[in-house]
């Protein structure tokens, strides 16, 4: 395995499937889950709690300690799947969801992860100037901090596309919030999808987060895991890897399941295409 970054596999409960969740997860009890991270080669899982009904840790530890595999980053998705997001208008749901998110923070914590910020933060208020979303945002967000801080766990905010979100579509923009917030448990990711979709290049937004992003999302703009779709509808990837080692690797990156087909299969060209980059076996990246 690696010693660069920590391939992780985008997980979940079974009850994730009744939301249409964006992207396809590995699902399955804890020991399943533990069972085939360890079996398909990956170090550990990126997994995404029901924000409303939060697990108990005990037995994901156990199954993922008996693998030697590990839990590296909390996906806090699922808020907004399940009709929540932190900057909504409606005091009320803005408030349910802060509570939901600070139980996913105190989930991290039991296994010293980090939890990312994407998707949670809701759509956006329809009309809502930029001035006034960053007052919203610089009050929830400072709130979050705070209680990551008393956790000891680390936020990673997430950029994301137009179609995802109106607000924080950027790395810029994102590195911006982070700024305002200026705590060391408020800090950023990537998303490839987002690179993809929302920069001017992928390598302007790699760089626009100044090497202080700790996780990234690895998935083609298809939402399929990198290396296999055809080659002409990947990223390009030797580039962006590159990139990458240059601005600064993060410690962890998680791939999605291919959204039909064998997905064990696909899990393992996913891996063995990301660790040639990695490791060195793909040139002199």
């Amino acid at each position: 395995m690696s010693d660069t970054l920590k391939l992780c596999l985008f997980s979940s409960s079974p009850d994730i499937e009744k939301f249409g969740f964006v992207v396809k997860v590995l699902t399955g009890s804890p020991e399943e889950l533990a069972q085939k991270c360890a079996t398909w080669g990956y170090d550990g899982i990126e997994f995404l709690p029901d924000p409303e009904n939060i697990p108990d840790p005990e037995p994901y530890k156990r199954a993922l300690t008996n693998e030697g595999v590990g839990l590296y980053v909390v996906n806090s998705g699922r808020v907004a799947a399940q009709g929540m997001g932190l900057l909504n208008e409606e005091p009320s749901i803005r408030k349910k969801s802060l509570d939901c998110f600070k139980g996913l923070i105190d989930f991290a914590a039991q296994f010293d992860a980090r939890i990312g910020l994407g998707m949670a933060r809701g759509k956006g208020i329809e009309g809502a100037s930029k001035e006034t979303m960053d007052c919203l945002a610089v009050e929830v967000f400072g709130e979050i901090a705070s209680h990551a801080k008393q956790a000891n766990v680390v936020v990673m905010l997430e950029a994301a596309e137009p179609e995802v979100t109106d607000y924080l579509n950027t790395m810029d923009e994102v590195m911006e919030m982070v700024d305002k917030i200026g705590s060391p448990n408020f800090s950023s990711m990537l998303d490839t999808h987002q690179l993809f979709g929302a920069e001017p290049t992928i390598e302007y937004g790699i760089r626009a987060g100044r090497g202080e992003a700790t996780h990234i999302h690895f998935y083609d703009p298809s939402r399929w895991p990198p290396g296999v779709v055809a080659e002409n509808d990947r990223l390009d990837w030797p580039n962006l890897m590159k990139t990458l080692r240059k601005v600064h690797l993060p410690k962890t990156g998680s791939v999605v399941l291919a959204p039909e087909g064998n997905p064990e299969s696909a899990a393992i060209i996913a891996r063995d295409y990301l660790r040639s980059f990695l490791e060195g076996k793909d040139g002199d990246l």
